[in-house]
């Protein structure tokens, strides 16, 4: 009998969810391939077809998060009404939210990660892509609305909010504190300077000096720059959907 892509899709899933239990349990290191195929359910055999190597599997759950980040965003009916500034938070927040049931699991993605850079790239690249993807189209919305004007380099900026996104999910990992008030904190702080750059189209000129601040986690110690008022309101067109291209 013939395996609709349907069943494939929730096989998928079931092996992604299997896979996050018994990392968070064992270890990246420690745990099996057949011990996850049992978790979840599936034969030994099978679920090589899905994921080739547990490398593969570990970050496909990174790429299955992105996917459901993405449509939560979709589902957002008036996404497009919100402000650049409310969408990029929105962006930053919902990865939070849609990670921390597997937060221990995200803690094996960045060891495995900083142990072998290389390979962790190159099994990054789906998920970087449907990162990039959402940002590059709150940024064209937005400059073809009006909303901020063109951006110098701006093929450049959804690369660097990707690197910003790291920096902060890094962060978090780390903070201890109750609700993570600390990573609120840090995010609304950073998010209202950039902002603020974006609005004065001053990122890709600074492009040097905030990708330092993104890669480092200093986020925190921002509030005291002041990068002065945004300037006169620009005449806003109403922005289309999300992730909808112009003309559609």
């Amino acid at each position: 009998m013939k395996v609709t892509e349907q069943e494939k899709a929730k096989t998928r899933i079931k092996i992604l969810e299997a896979s996050v239990d018994v990392i968070i349990e064992k270890g990246f290191k420690s745990a099996s391939m057949r011990e996850i195929a049992k978790r979840a359910g599936v034969g030994d055999a099978t679920i090589y077809n899905y994921f080739p190597s547990k490398e593969k599997l570990l970050y496909g759950y990174c790429e299955y998060i992105q996917q459901q980040v993405m449509e939560s965003l979709q589902g957002i009916e008036d996404f497009h009404e919100y402000t650049l500034h409310e969408q990029l938070q929105q962006l930053v927040e919902l990865q939070l939210e849609v990670w921390l049931p597997a937060r221990e699991f995200l803690t094996e993605v960045f060891k495995l990660t900083y142990h072998s850079p290389t390979t962790g790239s190159l099994h990054l690249t789906k998920t970087r892509e449907l990162y990039t993807l959402m940002v590059t189209d709150m940024l064209e919305a937005a400059i073809e609305a009006g909303e901020i004007p063109d951006q110098p380099y701006t093929e450049l900026l959804p690369r660097l909010f990707w690197d910003y996104q790291t920096g902060l999910l890094a962060y978090w990992l780390k903070d201890d504190s109750e609700g993570f008030a600390n990573t609120s904190q840090v995010i609304n702080k950073s998010m209202d300077i950039v902002s603020s750059l974006l609005h004065q189209g001053l990122i890709g000129k600074s492009l040097d000096l905030i990708s330092f601040l993104f890669r480092t986690h200093v986020m925190a110690g921002l509030g005291s720059l002041n990068f002065g008022q945004e300037g006169e309101e620009n005449k806003v067109s109403k922005k289309r959907p999300f992730m909808q291209a112009r003309g559609e």
